[in-house]
């Protein structure tokens, strides 16, 4: 038996701040897409740092562009902090660079 991958976690580190840490892929995108919704509710301004993300894959930067998204809709400021450089390179050919990169409202 080959051992499973490490898993997520989204942990709150200071108020409004959190660290994602782990695997950010398709298989596990809906669980980190419906717990960082649920932490950032009713949060005016939300900071998330991913330099603990080990793996990302496309599942990953559609849940950044979902929670930027929300984020949105509800009036929150939503910032991304130490985007892993595999992610930007997926987002750069997708072209959601500027939507990952630019100003957290």
């Amino acid at each position: 038996m080959s051992a499973k991958a490490p898993e997520f976690s989204l942990e709150a580190v200071a108020p409004g701040r959190y660290a994602l840490s782990g695997r950010v892929q398709l298989d596990n995108a809906n669980q980190v897409l419906e717990q960082g919704e649920r932490a950032f509710a009713g949060q005016a301004e939300v900071v998330v740092d991913l330099a603990g993300v080990s793996q990302v894959d496309s599942g990953g930067l559609a849940v950044l562009l979902e929670w930027r998204r929300v984020a949105r809709i509800d009036g929150r400021r939503l910032g991304l902090e130490s985007l892993p450089a595999q992610l930007l390179a997926i987002a750069r050919l997708s072209g959601a660079e500027g939507f990952l990169t630019g100003p957290a409202g």
